[in-house]
């Protein structure tokens, strides 16, 4: 099965875990096993409060204020776009 590539990686190995589902019964609670940890790290993201959190260690408080909110806007945009 090629892999799509619009579809993020989580999307894939989902299908993949799928695809093996359907080929090798003998395989299917491990498939699905794939299937459900693909799915926690799809929703598991972190919060603007864990970027800020990260932000502020890396920085150790020399950023000006709108570098700062600059920043965690941007990680958040990458978080959203690494889907």
């Amino acid at each position: 099965m090629p892999s799509d590539p619009d579809a993020s990686p989580i999307d894939n190995i989902i299908a993949l875990a799928q695809e093996i589902t359907g080929e090798c019964p003998a395989c299917a609670s491990r498939a699905s096993r794939i299937v459900m940890w693909a799915t926690e790290i799809r929703e598991r993201r972190p919060g603007r409060e864990e970027l800020a959190a990260l932000v502020d260690a890396a920085a150790k408080g020399s950023l000006p204020d709108d570098r700062r909110e600059f920043l965690i806007n941007g990680l958040q945009a990458l978080v959203r776009f690494a889907e």
